[in-house]
């Protein structure tokens, strides 16, 4: 480059990211680890077996589902973290699932990392 050439430098603002594309993010990525199970059935199966660190529910959940699964979390003897995120058609087409409102995540690091999301 010839030194009478003139450098254009143009910033790029980043856009910041919200805590919720972070969460879909390593939700999608527990889903692909199989870390991931949705729906109540498989989640309450998994909740009395010990295998969830982690029960997230949607802001939109029916309050009969929720009751029930209430019951089967209370009846267990750990102690098992509950957190609301999102809506059911947004968690649903993010992850590519069917409609659910219950996810559970089955890997203890992907539990915290999004627990400390959430409670920022």
């Amino acid at each position: 480059m010839s030194p009478k050439a003139k450098h254009y430098t143009r910033e790029i603002e980043a856009e910041p990211v919200d805590n919720e594309k972070k969460i879909f993010t390593l939700l999608q990525f527990a889903r692909k680890a199989g870390m991931l199970v949705h729906g109540f059935e498989a989640c309450k199966k998994n909740i009395v077996n010990g295998r969830i660190k982690l029960l997230l529910l949607t802001e939109d959940i029916g309050d009969n589902t929720k009751d029930k699964i209430m019951h089967v979390v209370e009846t267990m003897e750990y102690p098992l973290p509950i957190l609301t995120l999102s809506n059911q058609e947004e968690m649903s087409t993010t992850l590519g699932l069917p409609w659910t409102c219950i996810l559970g995540i089955l890997d203890s690091n992907f539990a915290k990392k999004i627990q400390s999301y959430l409670t920022q």
